[in-house]
């Protein structure tokens, strides 16, 4: 009885060692998964990380379909942040990332990590782990003169990690813990959509869509998942994509003083019920102005009037096309920056793309 009891105790502890380190295990693999969005379409055209000038390989002519400009502005997107990632070929990567020091590397895949692979004879390749799901890794990809975007598979046992015969498996740049830490900012964004941005019931394309937000529309979001933030619209709460939205402003800034109506309307909640709101339209009275430090200033783009154009002249007309604030006559004959006749969104771009030259 006794030799029954002492082997039944051992029968247990060998159960929970094995239990305890094969949950620990997945938790290696699955370790950013609460806060990665994976990717597994292709970036739209006007997606600023893949298709601008802060993505170098764009910049000088070597834009997707190419290995590294897709990797590069997949890593700036993660981020939010620029990568310190090779702007070289995809051969130098992991050795570059090696002795800079900038990212942690090592042989097991993780969320967000850059898969590198050097081939024999010259050339090489990086990828993007999007997903590890029942032993098996999903990358993102593009192909120097090949195709755009596309998906590749691997085992997770798979020491190559699924490259061809003639490629060698470098390792994985670990980004992805430096993201671990990073969130989206709360505050006041605006849409910036080609036609409708989806509002989900949960942080991450997984979750059902329960609602559209169309083009420049301003948000207050109060709480945010790396880069999903939790809104408010038309009566209905959820999180939308802050990848295409446009930063405003803090929280913790000063906002107008809103008047509101006492007109009520009812608008449907998510379960189809109308339930009532209270219309608010801000009022010019209460709106604070900009100040102009100097009536003749004659600069386009310089809003703020300090002699040069910098980011803050974009930020003071983004608020402007919120409504969050007035402008002076003068700043508003200088904000027309790409000479449209009007005042908009593509002023503000314009005085960014000034920024990056």
């Amino acid at each position: 009885m006794r030799v029954f009891v002492l082997r039944r105790i051992n029968a247990i502890i060998i159960a929970v060692a094995v239990l305890f380190t094969t949950v620990f295990s997945i938790s290696i693999f699955a370790s950013a998964a609460t806060n990665f969005t994976p990717r597994l379409s292709a970036p739209s055209a006007t997606n600023k990380y893949y298709y601008s000038d802060i993505n170098p390989f764009y910049k000088w002519g070597y834009g997707m379909p190419n290995c590294t400009a897709y990797a590069f502005g997949r890593a700036y997107e993660i981020l939010k942040t620029e990568p310190k990632l090779s702007w070289g070929n995809a051969e130098d990567w992991y050795g570059y990332n090696k002795s800079n020091g900038y990212y942690s590397y090592g042989q097991t895949p993780k969320l967000g990590a850059v898969a590198c692979w050097h081939y024999d004879g010259g050339g090489g390749h990086v990828a993007v782990v999007e997903k590890i799901e029942n032993g098996q890794i999903t990358f993102s990809n593009s192909a120097w003169n090949g195709t755009n975007f596309y998906l590749s598979y691997a085992s997770t046992d798979d020491k190559n990690a699924g490259g061809a015969s003639w490629w060698n498996f470098d390792g994985y740049i670990y980004i992805s813990e430096a993201y671990d830490a990073e969130d989206s900012a709360t505050g006041v964004y605006k849409t910036n959509v080609d036609d409708y941005l989806n509002m989900r019931s949960g942080p991450g394309t997984s979750y059902g869509t329960i609602g559209a937000i169309p083009d420049g529309v301003t948000l207050t979001v109060t709480k945010t998942d790396s880069n999903w933030g939790y809104t408010s619209y038309n009566g209905t709460n959820g999180w939308v994509c802050l990848d295409y939205c446009i930063y405003i402003a803090s929280a913790t800034e000063t906002q107008p003083t809103i008047q509101p109506t006492t007109a009520m309307t009812t608008v449907p909640d998510v379960n189809g019920e109308t339930v009532p709101t209270v219309s608010t339209e801000p009022t010019n009275e209460n709106t604070p102005d900009v100040p102009d430090s100097s009536e003749e200033n004659t600069v386009i783009g310089d809003i703020d009037g300090d002699g040069i154009i910098t980011i803050s002249d974009a930020t003071i007309l983004q608020k402007y096309l919120c409504r969050l604030i007035t402008l002076s006559d003068n700043q508003l004959s200088i904000s027309d920056v790409d000479c449209d006749g009007t005042i908009s969104v593509s002023d503000c771009t314009a005085i960014q793309k000034i920024l990056t030259q």
